[in-house]
């Protein structure tokens, strides 16, 4: 078991010997300090605002003022690269084959590769070098977390990378870590063709949808590649398209020019807060052709639609098991916000979505495409990815789908008409 070596076990052989071995070694002691004098110091220095040698000198103070026989050089090297590195963990960080990188508890890593996760030979010494490290991640990043503030969540814009920790008293089992990697550069579509995203039907059925400027949702559960494809589309939309994008983190990052992203606000950093739903609607009067909302997950789903009812393209994505089923998704979203009735808020999801996209496992595997016509709210199954299941006998079948439309009455997917046929 490889063991961090960042914040709590020996140092390397470049700082002289000095070893480090638990939560009460003189370094972690330094380090607990500096996190509670310097954490909004430490932040600014994250974000640009400050001097980096501003806290350098703030470290240094501290550290001369301690009595002992150590080398004051080595411990201030240690502390700082502590403080602004990732440790042993960056070489998962640098990997751009792991998309995520999670931890249950200071123990136990896993990442995920291309969709297929694996447990990694990393540990840290105990869970309170764990929990130290998992804050400074929150502090410099600009985030809040203690003990009545226990769950956080930021974004490394410099790595584009999403870090969500908890900690005790709402974790009972100890500190856990989330990090979401983004590439640092938009796949194109091709891009993803050839990493098998997409394959060259549901490539030609979304290069479609993205030059009429259909409107589209893009469901999923999480990991599932949802931001990776929704980035790909704005990055193959048209230059003269003006953009909104909105997001609770940023992780988009449009490399277009004629995009304005922003973020929300949260009460913690002091004014009033911003939230998903004021974006939208604050971007009525800024003369957009497209919303974009990173992830839809409550309220905001309503003035989403509102948006689509508006006139304006809208693209975002949601968690839902099925591409039918982000209906019901969506439903659920708007129904907690607005009195209107059922058939009223299925009627507004028809007529503002015109596509949606599932994907599961780093793969498209369906698209359907939504109509309300006489009434009656319809689907047609655009694409669907085809299972080959091999049988005892050594055929294969697949599974194709007719295209007609069908009415959603019931909201189920398996209302979708397929033909089976048999392969030899």
């Amino acid at each position: 078991m490889s063991v961090v070596k960042t914040l709590n076990l020996e140092t390397r052989p470049e700082q002289e010997g000095f070893r480090i071995h638990h939560q009460d070694s003189e370094i972690n002691r330094l380090l607990d300090e500096i996190v509670m004098r310097f954490s909004s110091l430490i932040a600014d220095v994250e974000d640009g605002q400050v001097d980096s040698e501003v806290l350098k000198g703030e470290i240094s103070k501290l550290v001369d003022e301690q009595k002992g026989i150590f080398d004051l050089d080595s411990i201030k090297r240690v502390l700082f690269n502590t403080i602004y590195g990732y440790g042993e963990l960056q070489v998962y960080i640098d990997d751009a084959s792991i998309s995520d990188i999670d931890a249950a508890s200071y123990d136990f890593f896993t990442v995920k590769r291309k969709g297929i996760v694996e447990q990694i030979p990393f540990r840290f010494e105990s869970e309170k070098a764990f929990e130290r490290y998992c804050k400074l991640l929150i502090i410099r990043n600009g985030g809040v977390i203690n003990e009545i503030d226990n769950h956080c969540r930021v974004s490394d814009l410099k790595n584009h990378l999403r870090i969500n920790v908890c900690i005790s008293p709402r974790n009972t089992s100890g500190t856990s870590l989330t990090i979401r990697k983004h590439p640092k550069d938009a796949y194109g579509l091709q891009t993803l063709l050839d990493l098998e995203m997409l394959d060259d039907e549901s490539l030609r059925v979304i290069g479609e949808v993205v030059k009429k400027r259909g409107n589209l949702l893009i469901s999923g559960k999480g990991g599932a590649g949802k931001t990776t494809l929704l980035r790909a589309i704005i990055e193959a939309s048209e230059v003269e398209e003006r953009m909104l994008i909105c997001e609770s983190d940023v992780e988009i990052a449009p490399k277009r020019k004629n995009c304005i992203s922003q973020s929300i606000k949260k009460m913690v950093l002091g004014g009033r807060s911003v939230t998903l739903n004021d974006l939208i609607k604050d971007g009525l009067t800024m003369s957009l052709d497209t919303y974009c909302i990173g992830e839809l997950t409550g309220g905001e789903a309503w003035e989403f639609l509102k948006a689509g009812n508006t006139d304006h393209r809208i693209l975002g994505t949601i968690h839902a098991n099925s591409a039918s089923e982000s209906v019901l998704r969506m439903m659920t979203l708007v129904e907690t916000e607005t009195r209107l009735s059922e058939a009223i808020v299925k009627q507004m999801i028809y007529e503002s979505v015109h596509y949606i996209v599932y994907l599961a496992s780093f793969k498209v595997m369906e698209i359907v495409e939504l109509r309300r016509e006489g009434g009656k709210e319809l689907l047609r199954t655009c694409y669907r990815r085809k299972e080959v299941n091999a049988h005892d006998d050594g055929n294969r079948s697949d599974t194709e789908f007719r295209v007609d439309w069908h009415a959603d009455s019931q909201h189920q997917s398996r209302d979708v008409h397929e033909t089976r046929r048999r392969v030899g």
